[in-house]
């Protein structure tokens, strides 16, 4: 077993290597590891852990501090014993070789994928500067369609607002969604693990997290403690991470394909409004009174969906532990992704509209 662990230490360098590569050579990410390497990996993965209908990953981060803690004391205990040498070398070895096999899982299940090929090589569009007449547009149409689907919505509350019960519904017709959209985009052919919603969904808020991919268990887990007109599109955005697909701002485009594409109203319904919510963001920042023109054209049914939404976000933004535990987790997801090559940092969520453009004027 030492003898296989300092092998398993190798694997260090091997994964800084693949990166280095992958960035470097964007085909050798695409078909080599992304459709090669990572599906090898991935659909078994997450074929063991779709088995179980809660998360794994969420169940591991409860018990990982327990377990952090007796191996702490266990050490402690050991190391008042004679034999500390050995002891060190012996531990010292078990956490490098832990540490090596978990940033290889992370290379082959998911630091790989921010180098492949980008997400519209495979549309029939080209991505390019857009005017502002042309964003202004692209949000009329969002919100009509909008208006359109939230009236064909039936799961509504007795003030109109979107209440979705089941979600296990949620992750059947997203799934089925993706079956769909696999007819138009074959890359979606191979998928694995399942979406999950997080049963500490609520505390999951003051993160200002809604949904986050685990590449260890293959599981997207979704916070289902947001307003519920939201969570079919955040299903299909972790979905879309489940497909090898991981930067933010593609991930958020594809998911809006998936729902608009999606035989049921609520979720074409999310899938609007998440893009129509980017979408209006960016014209805020460009031209005020157009914004203002767009929001009056929301129908009221609309609006009972993003007044609810207001009102749970302030009650979570107006907690003393929400400013504190946002702007670290807020930092961390921002170094992580320029880590992973995505130089804008959260800022990259925006290149979403680029995409929502140039998918609206090739409709």
């Amino acid at each position: 077993m030492k003898k296989v662990k300092k092998y398993i230490l190798l694997l260090t360098p091997v994964s800084l290597l693949i990166l280095i590569v992958a960035r470097l050579f964007p085909p050798v990410a695409e078909y080599v590891f992304a459709r090669g390497i990572f599906r090898v990996f991935a659909i078994p993965i997450g074929f063991l852990t779709g088995l179980v209908p809660v998360s794994l990953a969420e169940l591991l981060i409860f018990f990982l501090p327990i377990l952090l803690l007796v191996l702490f004391f266990r050490f402690m205990f050991l190391m008042f014993r004679p034999g500390r040498k050995e002891v060190l070398k012996r531990w010292g070895l078990n956490a490098g070789a832990a540490l090596s096999l978990l940033l290889f899982l992370f290379t082959i299940l998911c630091g790989v994928n921010y180098y492949r090929y980008e997400f519209q090589t495979f549309c029939d569009f080209e991505v390019k500067e857009y005017t502002v007449d042309q964003l202004y547009e692209l949000c009329v149409y969002l919100a009509e369609q909008s208006n359109e689907t939230k009236a064909q919505v039936t799961e509504i509350d007795e003030h109109g607002v979107v209440e979705l019960e089941d979600f296990s519904k949620v992750a059947g017709d997203a799934e089925e969604a993706f079956e769909k959209l696999k007819e138009e985009y074959p890359v979606f052919r191979f998928s694995t693990g399942r979406a999950k919603p997080v049963h500490a969904s609520h505390w999951m808020s003051y993160t200002g997290i809604v949904g986050i991919y685990i590449p260890f268990t293959m599981e997207a887990n979704v916070n289902t403690d947001v307003e519920d007109y939201n969570r079919p599109a955040d299903t299909c955005h972790e979905l879309a991470h489940l497909h090898g697909f991981m930067r933010e701002n593609e991930a958020n485009y594809i998911s809006y394909l998936a729902c608009i594409g999606s035989d049921e109203a609520y979720i074409q319904y999310s899938g609007y409004m998440m893009a129509l919510i980017y979408a209006t963001n960016a014209l805020y920042e460009e031209d005020v009174q157009k914004y203002m023109e767009i929001a009056e054209l929301l129908s009221e049914e609309v609006k009972a969906d993003l007044r609810a939404e207001d009102v749970y976000w302030e009650e979570i933004r107006n907690s003393d532990a929400y400013e504190t535990v946002e702007a670290v987790s807020d930092q961390v997801n921002n170094t992580y992704l320029k880590v992973n090559g995505q130089s804008d940092g959260v800022k990259s969520y925006g290149k979403m509209v680029d995409l929502l453009i140039a998918d609206y004027l090739a409709r």
